[in-house]
């Protein structure tokens, strides 16, 4: 209840000052058992690296959350459609695309040439066919 109230910025703040205390104790117990050791040394290294990891997904989730706030949805919306088609093992063209979505040619061509200068798809040549792919970072959008 408390944590509804409070911002996001100030969640992540309070999550890694409770992840560094933790680790301070557990490294403060590990220096009374082990004492200064090479095995010490692992472990705080682990620790370090556990605490980077976890610093690291926080904060990826909320960038990608604000980052999918700032797309327009018939953006989004073209993204959705190429991942669900990948899932599907379908490849799309703009011709596909452009039937799904109901929309013309120059108004497909508008928001593939802004995905494309975003880096969220790429195509995909395969013979005379040019097929419209997510990039990594696309995918990551959608998650």
């Amino acid at each position: 209840m408390i944590l509804k109230s409070i911002n996001n910025e100030k969640k992540v703040f309070l999550i890694l000052i409770l992840i560094f205390i933790v680790t301070e104790i557990i490294d403060d117990l590990l220096d009374h058992i082990l004492g200064i050791s090479k095995i010490h040394s692992i472990i705080q290294l682990v620790l370090f690296l556990v605490l980077f990891l976890i610093i690291a997904r926080i904060s990826l989730g909320y960038y990608r959350k604000k980052i999918r706030k700032l797309i327009p949805p018939e953006l989004r919306n073209i993204l959705e459609i190429i991942k669900k088609s990948e899932a599907d093992r379908i490849m799309i063209n703009l011709i596909g695309l452009m039937k799904l979505l109901k929309i013309t040619k120059p108004t497909l061509k508008k928001r593939i040439d802004q995905l494309v200068y975003l880096n969220y798809i790429y195509f995909e040549k395969q013979g005379n066919n040019k097929y419209i792919r997510l990039t990594n970072i696309g995918n990551s959008i959608l998650k």
